[in-house]
């Protein structure tokens, strides 16, 4: 490929993954997003005269003023994210930058935008699409900076002369624009492999300093993405029609976990409760939120007697951002585990609050999500989720609001009558409309949305519906035979990711279920929805092994590079100090080796470790003497041209210091010679031609044969100027010329 064409892909390929990363992160979106995309492939195309043109110059001038004005009214007057506006005016001005590229001097330019842009773009939501943005960037970004600064050279040193259009140029800049032997794949392998201490400088400056803090970046608090069923509201017309969402919403690694775990486990994760229902949808009212106690990183959620002191099953999830941000929580957890985020070097909690409903909250000032622990007493973990450990008495309100009814036809409240009476108990009376409800049909298709009364409808008509329509009527049912009943979304599912050894719970695996409130145990969950609605799958093949080690690198990104910190850092130097552990010293005075024969027989062998750390110190230095001996193997062909072009110099200088040009140190053969020329010596058609043949010899790769150097030293040296009309002039002898 020609050289120019070379250093613009470069530079576009560093460019577009600039834009990129942002977009990774949500920073471009909607039509901004789309403005930008077109603004890049169409700068492709502005070439040649068209940047010579003035208007064209200043239509970019007016352009670029236009949108400074645009983003500082959106985020003044119209409540745009004040980060946001300036990141995507960055992105405006890599646009513009990209359409107006006439010398080396714009392309670093654009260069250096793309870098910031990638910067940027580490704390707006730096996911595995942005590693994979960076690690193109990296392999690229060398090319760009070596191609760019050797065409800064190029137009710095040439590129004045030849436009003026000055006799004695000995290099066409268009011309070597256009070349194809400039830029070869030698250059490009090359220059890319600078990659390589890159990425290790990288590594190194991240595990020493690891992120305390988003700066000013924490302007940008976006909220999570919007989760089904956590919301104010929940309309049995729309619940189940995410059915289908992949997207992934937490990852649940139980302690319990086992070494050949199911594919699929089936979870139960509490979101949200709802007490209001008008017919069509559930609502919830205002309740006051009171802040749940905090001991370091531990929280209380329910204080039950005799629940604290049993045997625990733990749970580790990891939680994405979500709107609103929620505390999903299994059925029964007593308390609560956030890893801290490490701020200006302190470990900050969020704020976790709680309502009369036990919906449980965090603080979320970012969309980054969370990573706890939540601990069940095992007693509860066993009982597949029927059980809660908030076993608090209810008032006379709050009864009330859990009996609240819409209007029903006395079809209906027969209906509850025939299911409840013979039975006696909250719980006996759940599991009879349970054993009701299970003999309906679980369909995504809603038949019953349309209806006037959509309950009846499910339940007289249809018989068939999502899990919205099975909790709602058993909820209405129980209510209508004077049962407290609340209905309760989250999620229920759970696939497991063999690469990650976690559980992934998706947007399609959002649920409804019931809570019943019983005297003898207090709230007890329900969940009437046929065992035909299994947590959703993915289906089996390449593409969802594909899947399956892509949501792992995604973990694994998440936790070991986004949520890198100093408590991060000093897990890392602890496990690299216990792995250099050699012999157990680390183990502390106090504790005193064993004395059995056979340990202190192992503790005087050399540990594996220490084997390995030779055979590693020993394969580098192996690699250091192959390169090094591989370079001056390389360059001992280039000894002798070398030598000879400097021989070429010097008698060069000798010639023409004995006319009086003598040659500064600082000034190259070429410059020289067109300084002869201008001045009119006879000599200067000579020195013109040594100084070209010099400078193809000592950067062209053209060296000199033994008879070129001899006759070039014979003619400089026996050169006589009378011959050419002009006596030598009086100068200092040869000895002094600058060698």
């Amino acid at each position: 490929m020609r050289f120019a064409r070379v250093h613009k892909v470069s530079v576009y390929t560093v460019a577009v993954l600039g834009l990129m990363s942002l977009a990774s992160g949500g920073a471009l979106q909607g039509p901004i997003g789309i403005v930008i995309a077109a603004g890049v492939i169409a700068s492709w195309w502005a070439e040649g005269a068209l940047l010579e043109k003035r208007a064209y110059a200043r239509l970019q001038t007016t352009l670029l003023v236009l949108a400074l004005g645009v983003q500082f009214a959106r985020a003044t007057l119209f409540g745009h994210g004040l980060l946001d506006a300036a990141v995507e005016f960055a992105a405006l001005l890599q646009v513009s930058r990209l359409a107006y590229r006439k010398t080396a001097a714009e392309f670093q330019q654009s260069t250096a935008l793309a870098l910031a842009h990638l910067i940027a773009a580490t704390v707006l939501g730096a996911g595995l699409s942005y590693a994979l943005c960076f690690l193109g960037f990296v392999i690229a970004l060398p090319w760009a900076l070596t191609l760019g600064h050797l065409r800064r050279e190029i137009e710095g040193n040439y590129l004045a002369d030849a436009r003026a259009g000055r006799a004695g140029v000995p290099i066409d800049v268009a011309r070597i624009l256009r070349s194809r032997r400039v830029v070869g794949p030698g250059l490009l392998v090359g220059s890319s492999l600078l990659s390589l201490p890159i990425f290790a400088i990288t590594a190194v400056l991240f595990v020493l300093f690891p992120r305390i803090g988003l700066g000013v970046f924490s302007l940008r608090q976006s909220r999570g993405a919007a989760t089904a069923g956590l919301g104010d509201e929940v309309d049995l017309a729309g619940h189940g029609t995410i059915r289908d969402d992949p997207t992934i919403v937490l990852r649940v690694e139980p302690s319990n976990l086992g070494p050949n775990p199911p594919s699929v486990r089936p979870f139960r994760l509490r979101g949200a409760a709802f007490d209001v229902y008008n017919g069509h949808a559930w609502s919830r009212r205002s309740l006051t939120r009171t802040s749940v106690l905090r001991d370091a990183g531990e929280y209380d959620l329910f204080i039950v007697r005799g629940e604290q002191t049993r045997r625990q099953v733990s749970y580790r999830l990891t939680l994405d951002g979500i709107d609103p941000p929620v505390l999903l929580l299994p059925p029964g957890t007593v308390r609560v585990r956030v890893d801290p985020r490490m701020e200006a070097g302190y470990p900050r909690y969020p704020d976790l609050t709680r309502d009369a409903a036990n919906e449980v909250r965090y603080s979320a000032q970012d969309d980054l999500g969370l990573v706890y622990t939540a601990y069940v007493p095992e007693v509860i973990a066993d009982d597949l989720g029927q059980y809660n450990a908030d076993r608090s008495p209810l008032d006379e309100a709050t009864t009330r609001r859990y009996l609240q009814l819409p209007a029903v036809s006395p079809e209906f409240l027969a209906l509850a009558r025939q299911l409840t009476a013979p039975h006696e108990t909250a719980y006996d009376k759940a599991s009879a409309v349970v054993r009701h409800l299970r003999s309906f049909r679980y369909t995504l298709d809603i038949e019953s949305g349309g209806a006037e009364r959509p309950v009846e409808h499910f339940l007289f008509r249809s018989h068939a519906g999502h899990c919205e329509y099975f909790s709602t009527s058993m909820a209405l049912l129980l209510r209508a035979a004077g049962v407290p009943t609340r209905n309760v979304t989250g999620f229920l599912g759970g696939t497991y990711n063999r690469y990650g050894r976690f559980y992934a719970i998706r947007q399609g695996d959002a649920h409804s279920w019931v809570e019943v409130y019983d005297q003898r145990f207090g709230w007890i969950t329900f969940d009437p929805t046929p065992p035909a609605r299994e947590p959703a799958t993915r289906a089996s093949g390449l593409l969802s092994e594909i899947d399956a080690v892509l949501e792992a690198l995604r973990a694994r990104w998440r936790r070991y590079v986004v949520g890198f910190d100093l408590s991060t850092q000093l897990r890392l130097f602890q496990g690299a100090a216990r792995w250099f552990d050699f012999g157990g010293r680390g183990r502390g005075a106090h504790q005193p080796a064993a004395r059995s024969p056979r340990a202190e027989a192992q503790r005087n062998r050399p540990p594996s470790h220490y084997a390995f750390a030779i055979g590693g110190i020993a394969a580098l230095g192996a690699i250091g003497w192959f390169l090094s001996r591989r370079s001056s193997l390389r360059s001992a062909p280039e000894t002798r041209s070398v030598r000879d072009a400097i021989a070429l110099a010097r008698a060069f200088d000798n010639a023409v210091a004995a006319r009086g040009f003598s040659r500064p140190s600082s000034r190259s053969l070429v410059a020289h010679a067109k300084t002869i020329r201008d001045a009119g010596a006879p000599i200067a058609e000579l020195a013109t031609e040594v100084a070209d043949r010099w400078a193809a010899a000592r950067y062209g790769a053209q060296p000199l044969t033994e008879s070129e150097l001899d006759g070039y030293k014979k003619s400089l040296a026996s050169f006589d100027d009378a011959k050419h009309g002009q006596p030598p002039r009086d100068a200092p002898s040869a000895a002094s010329a600058s060698p």
